[in-house]
């Protein structure tokens, strides 16, 4: 038996880490079962530390226990692991990097350009260089970087690493991320160049549905470090400093986030000036996490619209860059739009996607409270659209090749307008987003349900770029409550851990004294609107929740303790916030259940007259119990009490709350997904919902917070087949009306009149994981597998890479057939009721019994 995948803190061989007691996990490979393993690290060949021969068939969260570790630690670690038969397999290697630890690790200083910003100015890329001689062989290079902004770093005309948007979006406030590169294979003998370009980024750029500038500051700021060790043993560093040359006049002329960049091939960089010392203080700390990365590429046709405008269609709706090779006359310009749709006259267009906001105006409380209010036409001056999504070229006069590098757009189509010949062979879109591991698959016989599959995972794409994003357009804010439902429907498509732990993180630095945390994170200015919607119930929840659901998906007990006192400050929060009859909502702004169907959507906002009592008090008992089960895993007692208490008294209070005879599902879907009815009054509801659906004939009724869980509960009913003809409805609204209007992504709302890239509802998929397929994790190396079959099926597939490896159920007509890791079981549970337990090994079943081979 041979360890495969293995990882350290979820990562796989990372490079700058900071976790001072890291964890180990492998997979295995081979044999049936697990029965000792060892470990042994070494750091330059000494021993840091040698578990021995431990008996456990454990394979996850195994914590370091050798020497403590320091910074700049490199850490070489094999696993050897003993199979069933106590015969022990070949060591298999892995390695990790400690980066600085320590604040007086950092020699460097912050450095910034040599200009004084003026108000209501945006300013070029800034360009940054230090040469230097290094005429010794170099065994080790370490480059450290952070920024606030976001940078791209060269030496001697090569890029260090492939992050992409680096540092990264946090709550500069309160957390900045550094990398760690290394760069010893692009250090030559003798001279060598290092280069930093710097842009604005989430820390000075537009941020946020209205495009708000300046949210953390308004001058800009570079940290690098770069360590260089000789093989003679002595070491130098070369740090930033006022010695750096500076200048703005380089080829981007401007960049930004959502808006774009205008680039001049004409222009390179003349470094005249000097970098100026800047008085940033705060201490950057390694993230952790999976870092963005650019991932497919696509080509586009060229079309032309019915008014004869030139539009590149890349087939698929992204979150990316456009890269593309121009040949033109010094000077002639091309100017790209981006957007995700063509109007229903088959113009580009980006109305969908677009706000207004001032011109030449700073957005400040009163301007975005005219904003958000939609009274925009009160503002004084111009207004211009929010986000532009424009990129304009200008040639040099040869062949001039463009990348984005400070920009990222959401987009399928590009509206091209440019004198110039058009070649689409010429262009393509680059997908970027965190670079997870894909885990998961499902397929069916259905290819409209694959479809629907395919959209979502693109969604997911799009809106995972180091923090989980709404859409990847308009706001592009990492909203609690689209997280919280979507988060383990994330876990069967990708390696999530480490980019939610980091996310988690950026849910605590925004928290409020109150413990209710912001309705977005990280922070991203406009707090008159995100602050007073961070306690609405389904978004706030996200604080206990997403901890919660890792836990159960991972086993992370550490990670809950972690973020307890972000957990317990939650529940403070609600505790505070009910009223004496039980009751929760009365006080703060709640969203509701957010874009039902249009027929049944209340009004929301600070005149509605709509309580959202029942949604919320919903939550309550739900958060609660969820909180009970946290404080008594980690021994907190008296805790646990407090929290069970609080949900017995919502239950009861949601009694006198509840609406069982409608036909607004999510009125229905709520009470029974989140455990507040039982008996009787359970067996009502559940045929209540079954009516209201079939009156709407099978098509969805719910929103953002009820649609992951509207099929789970009508299969709970005991009607899969009803849940079922809901997933393959092709009439709006529903998910397949979507996929056969030509969508690649997920839709924000039903009509498809907003964000057509938003992962939210897409969250049905983890029913076709669990419930279709069949697969759940059920604890440390143990898998349930539950088939049901349904719809017009006749087969479903499903592959799910997890901590404890890789399981496969695949069902047809002839039967059910389970892959099951080793050092794992499966228990089988058949439609007939049958169940049979499983081990290691590939098992067919018939559906009416069971064969194993």
């Amino acid at each position: 038996m041979r360890a495969t995948r293995l990882h350290t803190e979820y990562l796989s061989e990372p490079l700058g880490i900071d976790i001072v007691r890291p964890r180990f996990y492998w997979n295995c490979d081979g044999g049936t079962t697990q029965t000792a393993y060892r470990i042994v690290a070494l750091r330059d060949d000494v021993t840091l530390w040698d578990s021995g021969k431990v008996p456990s068939a454990r394979m996850t969260h195994v914590e370091w226990d050798g020497v403590p570790l320091t910074s700049r630690d490199r850490v070489d670690w094999t696993v050897t692991l003993w199979d069933e038969n106590d015969v022990s397999g070949d060591p298999v290697s892995s390695w990790f990097e400690m980066g600085l630890l320590e604040p007086g690790d950092w020699t460097a200083r912050w450095i910034t350009g040599g200009y004084e910003p003026r108000r209501n100015t945006r300013y070029p890329v800034d360009c940054f260089r230090r040469e230097f001689d290094a005429r010794r062989e170099i065994v080790r290079a370490r480059l450290y970087v952070t920024a606030c902004g976001i940078y791209q770093a060269t030496i001697n005309g090569q890029r260090a690493g492939d992050i992409e948007l680096a540092p990264g979006s946090t709550d500069y406030r309160h957390r900045l991320h550094y990398q760690t590169y290394d760069v010893v294979d692009l250090i030559a003998d003798g001279a060598n160049t290092l280069e930093v370009q710097l842009a604005d980024g989430w820390y000075r750029g537009s941020v946020g549905a209205f495009g708000v500038t300046n949210v953390f500051g308004k001058r800009t700021a570079l940290l690098c470090q770069l360590e260089l060790t000789y093989a003679d043993g002595t070491a130098e560093t070369i740090g930033s400093g006022d010695d750096f040359g500076w200048s703005d006049d380089g080829p981007i002329r401007f960049a930004d986030l959502k808006d774009g960049e205008v680039y001049d091939a004409r222009r390179t960089p003349s470094y005249r000036g000097r970098a100026a010392l800047a008085g940033t203080a705060l201490v950057p700390v390694a993230a952790n996490n999976v870092a963005p990365r650019a991932q497919e590429t696509f080509t586009p046709t060229l079309i032309t619209t019915p008014s004869g405008r030139r539009v590149l269609d890349f087939g698929q709706n992204i979150a990316g860059f456009l890269d593309c090779t121009v040949h033109g006359a010094a000077g002639q310009t091309i100017t790209l739009r981006l957007g995700e749709i063509l109007d229903t006259d088959g113009e580009f267009t980006q109305t969908n996607i677009q706000l207004r906001k001032p011109e030449r105006r700073q957005i400040g409380r009163i301007t975005g409270m005219l904003l958000i209010t939609g009274q925009a036409d009160r503002i004084p001056g111009k207004l211009q659209p929010t986000p532009k999504q424009e990129v304009t070229l200008i040639c040099s006069g040869g062949t001039d090749h463009y990348r984005t590098a400070f920009a990222v757009f959401g987009f399928r189509y590009v509206l091209v307008d440019t004198d110039l010949p058009i070649d689409p062979a010429d262009f393509r879109a680059v997908a970027v987003y965190s670079d997870m591991a894909e885990t998961g698959d499902f397929t069916c016989s259905n290819e409209d349900v694959n479809r629907l599959v395919a959209s979502t995972r693109w969604s997911m794409k799009g809106n995972f770029l180091d923090v989980p994003t709404d859409c990847p357009t308009r706001e592009r804010l990492g909203w609690t409550g689209d997280a919280q439902v979507f988060f383990d429907t994330a876990t069967y498509f990708m390696d999530v851990a480490a980019f939610f732990r980091k996310w988690l993180h950026d849910v605590r630095d925004g928290r409020h004294r109150s413990g209710k945390p912001s309705a977005i994170a990280p922070y991203s200015g406009l707090p008159m609107l995100y602050d007073s919607t961070g306690g609405s119930a389904g978004w706030g929840d996200a604080a206990v929740l997403v901890p919660y659901r890792f836990w159960k998906r991972y086993g992370d007990t550490r990670l809950l303790r972690e973020f307890y006192d972000l957990i317990r400050g939650y529940a403070t929060y609600m505790i505070d916030n009910t009223g004496p009859d039980g009751v929760y909502g009365e006080k703060g702004m709640h969203l509701g259940e957010w874009l039902e169907p249009e027929e049944f959507r209340d009004p929301v906002g600070p005149r509605s007259k709509v309580r959202q009592t029942e949604v919320a008090t919903a939550y309550l008992h739900y958060t609660m119990t969820c909180l009970t089960e946290i404080a008594s895993e980690l021994g907190e007692t008296e805790d646990a009490a407090l929290f069970r208490s609080y949900a017995e008294r919502a239950t009861t209070a949601y009694g006198r709350l509840a609406e069982l005879d409608t036909d607004r599902q999510a009125k229905l879907v709520r009470p029974l997904a989140l455990g507040l009815l039982d008996g009787d009054t359970r067996t009502r509801a559940q045929r209540r919902l079954v009516t209201a659906v079939e009156n709407r004939d099978h098509r969805v009724g719910t929103g953002f917070l009820s649609t992951p869980f509207l099929l789970p509960v009508l299969t709970e009913a005991g009607r899969p087949d009803v849940a079922y003809q809901v997933l393959e409805n092709e009439k709006a609204p529903s998910w397949l009306a979507q996929v056969k209007s030509g969508a690649t992504t997920v839709w924000e709302d039903w009509e498809g009149r907003e964000s057509r890239n938003h992962y939210a509802t897409g969250a049905v998929c983890q029913w076709l994981f669990d419930t279709v397929a069949g697969i759940r994790a059920d604890g440390e190396n143990r898998f349930v597998v539950a088939p049901v079959p349904g719809g017009t099926l006749t087969w479903a597939e499903a592959t799910c890479t997890t901590l404890y490896g890789t399981i496969i159920s695949r069902w047809d007509t002839g039967g059910l057939t389970v892959t099951v890791p080793a050092n794992t079981t499966a228990e089988i549970r058949l439609p007939d009721g049958t169940h049979r337990t499983a081990g290691a090994g590939v098992h067919m079943f018939a559906m009416e019994g069971a064969v194993s081979e």
